[in-house]
């Protein structure tokens, strides 16, 4: 048990204010501001990831069948009630589409076509561009080359899915960063 006492969070000593505070950060805002970006401040979204950031559990046991089809049975980790929610929120709300890693072409295309970024963006998608023998991870190498500027992204679930979404370059940044402050994964779906 030695090895994980570092972990703990060490109060100062009285004699010792010099001491440094581990400091929690609750991941409640950058959900919010990953929710924001991604679905360009969609009221709608931000209204229900507003409600699942500040009460996960009541969130959870709302949403207890979503929960269920992920293999998540209790609200036991309140970040990854925040996350998983994040993700089936902007997927309700048609800025994310989930798709399985061996997905057809024909259905990734049809999903991504169909997402508010797609039309947002004013994009278009050749089906001559993609080789229906590829895979996702291809596709979407694929047509991040094809469009100037934007960028097929993906939001890590721990699973074999991929969570697409499309988005600028420079936003990516931003949504690597504030994935990244909380322990999660935003990159672009190439790289997933």
């Amino acid at each position: 048990m030695e090895t994980f006492d570092h972990f703990k969070k060490q109060d100062p000593s009285p004699e010792d204010s010099s001491a440094p505070e581990t400091e929690y950060r609750p991941s409640g805002p950058n959900v919010l501001e990953i929710a924001k970006l991604i679905s360009s401040g969609d009221e709608a979204v931000l209204k229900d990831v507003s409600v699942c950031t500040e009460d996960p559990v009541g969130w959870f046991t709302a949403h207890q069948d979503r929960y269920r089809e992920r293999c998540i049975l209790s609200s036991d980790d309140p970040e990854l009630i925040q996350w998983l929610g994040l993700v089936d929120i902007l997927e309700e709300h048609g800025w994310v589409c989930e798709r399985d890693w061996e997905d057809e072409l024909e259905d990734f295309s049809y999903f991504l076509q169909n997402l508010h970024g797609f039309q947002k963006l004013g994009l278009e998608l050749d089906p001559d561009w993609l080789d229906e023998d590829e895979d996702v991870s291809a596709w979407c190498g694929v047509l991040t080359g094809k469009w100037e500027g934007v960028c097929v992204a993906a939001i890590d679930i721990d699973s074999d899915s991929y969570v697409l979404f499309l988005t600028s370059a420079a936003q990516l940044a931003d949504l690597q960063r504030l994935a990244g402050e909380i322990g999660h994964r935003i990159d672009a779906a190439e790289r997933m």
